[in-house]
């Protein structure tokens, strides 16, 4: 198993998804703050979101890109389709968010990379035709790299925003709190959001402490807003995050040596 014995480790994980990852952390040795920078609200749908979801068996894939995405659009889907339709072919940015697919009986398709980037990379997407259509269900501002890139295919592609992302209203005062005892060693950023709203609230401090993200394409992004350490994690996963820090905290070790 991992050590990480004497590090204090920020979790940024909205609250309701925080605990897993909390757990296997303290149980490598770690002490581990929460301090979620994320805080989900879901959204109305519109006539026309409705009426896509009515109409969902004309699109040939579905692309869910969280899983809060999963489970509000299935939450949704299951107002207007009391059995899921034959022949909707599924997609899942992560296993996390494949897992919630797979709980409601479906089977999604997951890229070995972890993001849409990887999705793109998949031979079904790049076999779609002029006229097929997808649905892509997700949060309020998310990349349109999908959509930009497919529909140079002929592809249609629909963007189902069931969800905005905000700063919860206590994450100041309780990273107060945590600076007062001491500086994190290392905080985990698995979203482009958290990554703002983590620079919004920590300020200079943020370029003294390592930080954890999940895409090279988030790291650049990090390294850019003046982030010194970046540590690339595999996925979201607890066990793809301990191994990149143990990773990480041994080459320090090793340059210390």
């Amino acid at each position: 198993m991992v050590d990480l014995s004497g590090l204090v480790i920020v979790n940024t994980r909205p609250a309701n998804r925080a605990q897993a990852l909390t757990t296997e952390l303290v149980a490598t040795g770690a002490t581990v703050a929460a301090l979620p920078l994320l805080e989900i609200q879901p959204l109305a749908l519109t006539a026309e979101q409705r009426q896509w979801l009515l109409d969902i068996d004309y699109y040939r894939w579905v692309f869910v890109v969280s899983p809060t995405a999963a489970e509000l659009g299935l939450a949704h889907l299951g107002n207007y389709w009391p059995q899921w339709p034959i022949d909707l072919h599924w997609l899942a940015v992560g296993e996390t968010t494949a897992e919630v697919l797979r709980h409601a009986l479906l089977e999604p398709i997951v890229p070995a990379e972890e993001s849409s980037e990887g999705l793109l990379k998949l031979p079904v997407l790049q076999q779609l035709q002029h006229g097929d259509r997808l649905l892509v269900w997700r949060g309020e501002g998310g990349r349109n790299l999908v959509r930009d890139n497919l529909q140079k295919q002929g592809v249609r592609v629909d963007y189902l925003n069931l969800y905005q992302r905000q700063l919860p209203a206590n994450s100041h005062h309780q990273w107060l709190l945590l600076r007062a005892q001491q500086l994190p060693d290392v905080v985990i950023l698995t979203s482009g959001e958290a990554l703002n709203h983590w620079l919004t609230l920590v300020g200079d401090d943020a370029a003294h402490i390592a930080a954890v993200v999940v895409s090279p394409r988030l790291a650049v992004l990090a390294q850019n807003a003046g982030l010194k350490t970046c540590i690339i994690a595999a996925s979201t996963r607890g066990h793809d995050i301990i191994e990149a820090i143990g990773t990480w905290q041994n080459s320090l070790k090793h340059d210390i040596q």
